[in-house]
């Protein structure tokens, strides 16, 4: 028979019909440091993040919850839409030679991916160091 090691004995079970099923997972903490720890549980999903700003930790858990929506609110305003005006000649003879003296490379315009600028608006909310 084997010994259980002293986590394992944490280990709680529920009956469930004529089956005896884990209900917690006593391991779930040991790899995490000292430190302030943020963890969010839903359904299907436990998200475990190292609280650096423990003071912060209110405004973290709200700009976690509502990443999703920034995410679309994001989305929505940085939709493709109509040129307003078309370029002019000159602006159009302007650009071109733009690309000529710059390179094709600059013909495409590219944009920060929107969980990017999600994830640096939480940072300014978290008044972190380097989000602009």
């Amino acid at each position: 028979m084997n010994t259980p090691t002293p986590t394992e004995e944490k280990r709680l079970y529920r009956k469930f019909g004529k089956k005896y099923l884990p209900v917690n997972d006593p391991y779930a903490y040991e790899g995490l440091k000292n430190g302030f720890w943020l963890i969010e549980i839903s359904d299907g999903c436990t998200s475990i993040r190292q609280q650096i700003y423990p003071d912060k930790a209110h405004i973290t858990a709200a700009a976690r919850l509502m990443e999703e929506k920034l995410v679309e609110i994001i989305r929505k305003s940085g939709e493709a839409r109509p040129a307003k005006t078309a370029l002019t000649p000159e602006q159009k003879k302007d650009w071109e030679l733009f690309i000529k003296k710059h390179g094709a490379e600059f013909n495409l315009l590219n944009y920060p991916s929107l969980q990017e600028n999600a994830e640096k608006i939480i940072e300014a909310l978290l008044g972190k160091e380097g989000a602009k």
